[in-house]
């Protein structure tokens, strides 16, 4: 017997402030984290792409990705994220008080 469907929250992505980000990098860890969701969710996943600080460098990049792709974008407010773009390295990324996928940009 099949599971009801139930409803599951939309997946944040939050990209963290980084003014020296590497464009492709960041655009290809958003690609990767949207070939991922669509793996749990199908391939009409919905995605809203966070990030931190002002629109600038990675901020800026994930902003327009998020447009590029029809998703939506906003300022990070703490709510709980599916997975995190940061700098390669990085020790502590917001968001990251929960269980959460990390991608390196």
């Amino acid at each position: 017997m099949k599971p009801e469907p139930h409803l599951v929250s939309v997946p944040r992505v939050l990209v963290a402030a980084d003014p020296q980000a590497d464009p492709e990098r960041v655009r290809d860890a958003l690609t990767g984290v949207w070939y991922d969701l669509t793996l749990f969710y199908g391939p009409g996943v919905p995605m809203v792409i966070t990030y931190e600080g002002e629109a600038t460098g990675a901020a800026k990049v994930a902003r327009d990705w998020a447009t590029e792709h029809g998703f939506a974008a906003e300022s990070y407010d703490g709510e709980f994220i599916a997975a995190n773009v940061a700098p390669e390295g990085a020790a502590y990324v917001a968001g990251e008080g929960r269980p959460t996928y990390r991608y390196a940009a």
